[in-house]
């Protein structure tokens, strides 16, 4: 028999599966008792949890994030499914962090294809030098992977930053075309393939998507830069100036210190990476918002902190 996802609990089931543990909060209740209040996740989605009574010895087993297998009942609790946990192990080891973790539409060997098919096309010797160099890096490639672009904004799946990466170079291919001779077509292509790679040392899957040390001490901008410089000095009299346009790049796709950009973009090629990964941040981020909203009554979602606003979801269609 296989795995009973969150989207297929229904009130009265019986549970024992492993899930991710995406937040946990002690709480008191009654007379000086302690409860547990969780968020559980799996590919399909999350569900609130509660175990009762607990001990201290039970809230240091739980932990805060990893992995947890649990048995329980789904109850309601304000017209919304509850898992009351009624025992719990830790699990170091999940059996699929495809079953734990969400994953990316499309397939990731095709997007990989895309992501060769596209570096072929660069004609600059040093640039076309410097991204096969990091197609051909074991560690990168395995990264790309299963790497998220976020962490629960944007294309926070695994292969979250390669479906990323592949969708706004294709965009910028076009912008490249169309803003001919503006724009150079292979530095803005190499921009965008590079502007995110630092998230490969910053973010990690392993226990859920979170932050590595490297990340919260350096962030991936920075991270990102420093990769093209190691990469960079392997290759033969890599122009100096081109070097600088990519590390432009690179510090300034956020757009200003508000977005935390250690610069502002200053080129044309910085400008258009800079709004091209905005925009699709943003549609992604407003297709799974809309997606993962629960008022099926309602034709908007709740306030969501990446735009600052409700999202209008649009009428039933009959």
């Amino acid at each position: 028999m296989g795995r009973m996802f969150i989207n297929q609990l229904k009130v009265g089931g019986k549970v024992d599966e492993v899930f991710l543990l995406k937040s946990r909060e002690v709480r008191s209740y009654g007379n000086g008792k302690l409860y547990i209040q969780a968020q559980l996740a799996d590919k399909t989605g999350t569900i609130v949890a509660v175990m009762w009574d607990v001990d201290s010895t039970q809230i240091e087993s739980f932990g805060t994030d990893g992995f947890l297998r649990v048995q329980g009942q789904i109850k309601e609790y304000k017209n919304k499914l509850q898992l009351d946990i009624k025992s719990f192990s830790r699990e170091l080891i999940p059996p699929s962090l495809e079953e734990l973790l969400p994953s990316s539409e499309r397939d990731v060997g095709e997007l990989r294809k895309e992501l060769e098919e596209i570096v072929d096309s660069v004609k600059d010797p040093h640039l076309s030098e410097l991204l096969r160099s990091f197609l051909a890096d074991e560690d990168i490639s395995r990264g790309l992977r299963s790497c998220p672009a976020s962490i629960m904004y944007h294309h926070a799946y695994l292969g979250g930053l390669l479906d990323h990466t592949v969708c706004v170079t294709k965009l910028a291919m076009k912008v490249a075309d169309h803003y001919r001779p503006l724009l150079d077509r292979d530095l803005l292509v190499t921009g965008m393939i590079l502007h995110d790679i630092g998230k490969l040392r910053e973010l990690s899957h392993q226990g859920g998507f979170q932050y590595t040390d490297q990340g919260r001490l350096v962030g991936h901008i920075v991270t990102g830069v420093l990769m093209v410089e190691e990469k960079a000095a392997t290759i033969k009299d890599f122009p100096a100036e081109l070097l600088d346009l990519l590390r432009h790049i690179i510090l300034s796709h956020h757009g200003d210190a508000d977005t935390n950009s250690p610069r502002t973009p200053m080129t044309a090629e910085a400008l258009a990476v800079h709004y091209l990964d905005n925009l699709d941040a943003k549609l992604q981020g407003f297709s799974r918002v809309v997606a993962e909203d629960r008022d099926p009554d309602s034709h908007w979602t709740g306030f969501h902190k990446m735009f600052g606003t409700m999202l209008y979801k649009g009428t039933k269609k009959p």
